[in-house]
């Protein structure tokens, strides 16, 4: 049996993306929360929410 190592096609485009990500101003994101919360949409508020507390530095606080 061959040992050979398999590649994986997602193994090089994970490994490209080990840069930090640009976060969006806090402003815009606030402003999407503000308008998610107005429409009703829960997956927006949640989605949002979370980002701003990743631009806050307020990850894992609860």
């Amino acid at each position: 049996m061959s040992t050979a190592l398999v590649r994986r096609p997602t193994e090089n485009a994970a490994l490209r993306s080990m840069t930090p990500r640009r976060m969006p101003p806090v402003g815009q994101v606030a402003d999407l929360l503000i308008a998610a919360r107005a429409t009703g949409d829960r997956h927006g508020q949640q989605l949002f929410s979370c980002l701003l507390d990743r631009i806050l530095g307020l990850k894992g606080a609860s």
